[in-house]
């Protein structure tokens, strides 16, 4: 039986959330347990995970530290061990201004002219 291929698409970025981990990216790091090959699509706000050098620890609500924290680079290289790949949506860096050099090694650019085309390699979408 041919493993399920899975889209994962994360469109924003998880905030006023007290986990350590963004769940969209938690759940798709899982799908390959269970057979499942996942690709992940950053697009919308969460183009900003693909930013090296970014860490979610030191957050502070009401003067206690949030521990662990959001360890956002370590988190997508992660996934990339894994052998899930990661692409992010073109328009959507540079609507931000971020430059694909400033992305953590290995994430790939697509445009949204090619989702389409992109889409259709998948068996499943899904949408966080």
């Amino acid at each position: 039986m041919a493993k399920k291929k899975i889209l994962s698409v994360l469109s924003h970025t998880e905030y006023g959330n007290l986990e350590d981990s963004d769940i969209g990216l938690f759940a798709s790091a899982f799908a390959p347990v269970a057979g499942s090959q996942v690709t992940i699509l950053l697009a919308g706000d969460a183009v900003n995970y693909g930013v090296r050098g970014q860490e979610g620890t030191g957050i502070e609500i009401a003067g206690g530290k949030v521990q662990p924290g959001f360890l956002i680079e370590t988190d997508i290289r992660s996934v990339q061990q894994a052998n899930i790949p990661v692409y992010a949506f073109t328009e959507d860096l540079a609507e931000r201004g971020i430059e694909a050099s400033e992305l953590v090694e290995g994430i790939e650019t697509i445009s949204r002219k090619e989702y389409g085309r992109f889409v259709d390699r998948f068996d499943t979408v899904w949408n966080w």
